[in-house]
């Protein structure tokens, strides 16, 4: 997912932290377990997610114009580039665990597998965006968590042989226990609102495409408009078109490219650049892969 997608401009002003500013080694991650006194922090922002859960106490956060009360046993996810702000409750203090880590991390070791890196992308990240950025966690999720995060804390401070391993197994298992929890807490309402945030991505691909298709467009770019994490607007785009985006966008292509030799004398080579293809070897490829003709043939079939 292109998290860069919300460092918009109005935000350029708010202070923004790297994770290398924590001055723990040149680790992807951090974790460390803070108490707040009578504490207020400004507003500011992070490069990188922020997991914080309130193990003592009460905690105020305020994100996206929203006031959030935290007490024992809740999760608050905070994505990358997102402003917000926290202060304690009552001249209380509070007992918070920081789990901190670059969005890659969970994808580094996989290299160049990209449905690998898109199904992490999709299953553990996804789920904090469309969600309510708090999670109330009781009984044995709010134990198993606790004290995994614990673990992870334990690992990362000792620093044993295999320790960042171990950690990203232990981070993987986390999310994926938090993508769970808040996939059970969405109501029929809020279901229906995804889906209608996933109709309205789609179309919003589908306006760009149609006003673009003759200029170099890539998947990402697609991504990008919609505002969906990768696999998340594949799986939507596919939802509601039943078709992948390439093969939307080469179909649209071809279809545009079926107007010009039928209504015009424009030359094949002329077309393919009008229609987005890169090169007429390729043009003349999925042209045959979708009319079972050639550009040639087709043209002398439909004058």
């Amino acid at each position: 997912m292109l998290f860069e997608q919300f460092d918009i401009e109005e935000y350029q002003d708010i202070l923004l932290y790297t994770l290398d500013e924590n001055d723990h080694g040149d680790y992807p991650f951090f974790i460390q377990n803070v108490i707040y006194d009578h504490f207020e922090s400004y507003q500011h922002r992070h490069e990188y997610f922020q997991i914080q859960y309130i193990s003592k106490g009460k905690l105020k956060h305020y994100i996206n114009n929203k006031e959030f009360e935290l007490v024992k046993g809740d999760l608050f996810i905070i994505p990358p580039y997102i402003p917000h702000s926290t202060a304690t409750c009552d001249n209380m203090s509070c007992e918070v665990i920081e789990l901190e880590f670059k969005p890659e991390f969970i994808n580094q070791s996989f290299g160049s597998d990209t449905d690998v890196k898109s199904f992490m992308d999709f299953m553990y990240i996804e789920p904090f965006m469309i969600a309510r950025p708090r999670l109330s966690l009781s009984g044995k999720i709010e134990i198993d968590v606790e004290s995994l995060l614990n673990d992870f804390m334990y690992e990362f401070n000792e620093k044993k042989p295999g320790f960042e391993l171990m950690t990203k197994s232990m981070l993987l298992k986390l999310l994926a226990m938090i993508g769970r929890e808040t996939t059970n807490e969405y109501t029929e309402s809020e279901k229906a609102k995804l889906v209608e945030k996933q109709r309205e991505a789609v179309l919003r691909v589908v306006k760009y495409v149609e006003e673009h298709y003759a200029e170099k467009i890539y998947l990402e770019d697609a991504v990008k408009v919609s505002l969906l994490c990768h696999t998340y607007f594949c799986s939507a785009f596919k939802r509601f078109t039943n078709k992948s985006f390439t093969r939307y966008l080469n179909e649209l292509r071809v279809s545009k490219a079926k107007e010009y030799l039928k209504k015009t004398d424009i030359k094949i080579f002329d077309i393919c650049s009008k229609t987005g293809f890169e090169n007429i070897t390729h043009f003349n490829r999925m042209f045959k892969k979708i009319t079972a003709m050639t550009p040639k043939e087709y043209k002398q079939a439909s004058r």
